[in-house]
């Protein structure tokens, strides 16, 4: 007979139950979709994301950055800081606090899951105005070409922060099914 070697207490090599597989597989692939979503809105507000032309000679790009300068150089601040609020504080807001509650699910420690609840609070808060950031881009957009011989065209840093807002939606809706 062969005695097979007894588990140590500590190695990770516990049995576990089906539902704390997929609770684990969950908030891993939720950092992944969150980590993800980080770049792609970084890229996005970064990235060219429209051009505006006016009188169809004059064509200038705007990066969603480049676009919220624009706006408190000539003096709408109050419209400035509406955008970057909506357009680059929230989404990069609510990626932080589901990467938090991420760490705070794979601790195993006690001390650090008291302030998940908070975290996950905050997170739903969040996640009401989860569209706003694309809505707000989206308006902007459409007051471009609504002034008089100019057009707006998207490009890619839109299409980059799109991606990531999805990919922010559904990286925090796996810490929700986990929990």
């Amino acid at each position: 007979m062969c005695a097979s070697p007894l588990p140590s207490p500590v190695s990770d090599d516990t049995p576990r139950t089906a539902g704390q597989a997929v609770s684990r597989l969950r908030v891993h692939a939720a950092a992944v979709l969150l980590w993800a979503a980080l770049g792609l809105i970084l890229g996005g507000v970064t990235l060219p994301a429209f051009s505006v032309s006016s009188f169809w000679v004059f064509e200038r790009s705007y990066s969603i950055l480049g676009g919220i300068v624009s706006m408190a150089e000539s003096g709408q601040t109050a419209l400035a800081v509406f955008v970057f609020t909506v357009s680059v504080l929230f989404p990069v807001g609510k990626i932080v606090l589901g990467l938090a509650a991420v760490r705070q699910m794979r601790a195993p420690g006690a001390r650090l899951h008291r302030t998940l609840p908070r975290t996950l609070w905050w997170l739903a808060a969040l996640s009401r105005w989860s569209m706003a950031d694309v809505l707000v881009l989206a308006l902007l957009v459409i007051l471009l070409n609504g002034q008089l011989l100019t057009t707006a065209d998207v490009h890619s840093g839109i299409a980059l922060f799109a991606l990531g807002v999805i990919a922010s939606a559904l990286g925090l809706g796996l810490i929700e099914r986990a929990k």
